[in-house]
């Protein structure tokens, strides 16, 4: 990036990192809250790749909008470690995202490694990335977006700075959530309340807590027991959106959520897991011409 064009990212970037989430959160509602689905593998199969697809529901009525979810496990060091990779697709006439997360984790010692997240709404497209460098406590966000009326996308990067996440809590993304809830929840004797940091251009803190144990719901035809909580927001960057949403999660498949709801304004949102399927082979997983990240423009 030449040194003018990176005059002009710094003179948008307040204008545009305040935007960027209203653009996900005003004008893909829908998008925003399914990926807040965060698809999480069946800790009891030996089996770890997944296949998994969602509905969402707006006043009670099926909409067109499913997205197909993988998860996929693999040993990632000699430490047992795992490196898991989540991704979610959504392709509609109207809308479309891709979002696909990587992290590691072993024992329940959970890491973000990256995340990258792109898209389309009429007259919008987005294509970003976050990457986590733990060695020196820093984390990298690249994105572009392009607004109704413009020719081109605004492309802008900057460095997070990152706490300790044993006192500020973990960091996460829409997929990656549910591992961290699992983990907290299972082990929580007293159902102490979970910090989570959802770091993107901006960074908005939640607090989740347990509302209830042991409802039982149904899901692709079977009654499972379920474990719901409640995520809020306490902190966030002023000008960002960020909801109240109700998970009930289920820990016989890994805390996997069954069902999901919020508002969107004073209109309830459902999303609901439909179809839940072990994959022998690797699940295919679409890379995009921008290899994780939004090229800099010259």
């Amino acid at each position: 990036m030449t040194t003018a064009s990176r005059l002009v990212s710094l003179r948008h970037r307040q204008r545009h990192r305040q935007r960027h989430r209203q653009r996900r959160c005003l004008l893909l509602p829908l998008l925003c809250t399914l990926l807040a689905l965060a698809a999480t593998a069946d800790a009891s199969t030996e089996d770890a790749n997944l296949a998994l697809k969602y509905r969402i529901y707006v006043l009670g009525l099926p909409t067109v909008f499913d997205a197909a979810l993988s998860v996929k496990r693999t040993v990632a060091d000699d430490q047992g470690s795992e490196k898991v990779v989540v991704t979610s697709t959504l392709e509609n006439w109207l809308v479309s995202n891709f979002h696909r997360s990587e992290l590691t984790l072993k024992d329940c010692r959970y890491r973000p490694q990256r995340y990258h997240n792109y898209g389309f709404s009429p007259g919008w497209r987005f294509d970003d990335t976050v990457e986590y460098d733990w060695d020196n406590l820093q984390a990298s966000y690249r994105g572009e977006l392009q607004r109704p009326g413009q020719k081109e996308g605004v492309y802008q990067e900057f460095e997070h700075r990152l706490e300790d996440p044993a006192t500020a809590g973990a960091y996460v993304d829409k997929l990656s959530q549910v591992f961290v809830m699992g983990c907290h929840f299972d082990a929580a004797e007293d159902d102490q309340p979970l910090l989570l940091n959802y770091l993107d251009d901006t960074l908005g803190r939640y607090r989740v807590r347990v509302v209830q144990r042991g409802k039982m719901l149904r899901v692709a035809g079977r009654d499972y027991a379920t474990l719901q909580v409640q995520s809020a927001p306490f902190e966030a960057t002023p000008g960002s959106i960020h909801r109240r949403v109700n998970y009930w999660l289920v820990p016989e498949l890994g805390y996997l959520p069954a069902l999901i709801k919020t508002k969107l304004g004073s209109l309830p949102l459902t999303v609901k897991l439909v179809d839940l399927v072990p994959v022998p082979v690797p699940v295919p997983v679409p890379v995009p011409a921008t290899a994780y990240a939004p090229t800099p423009p010259q």
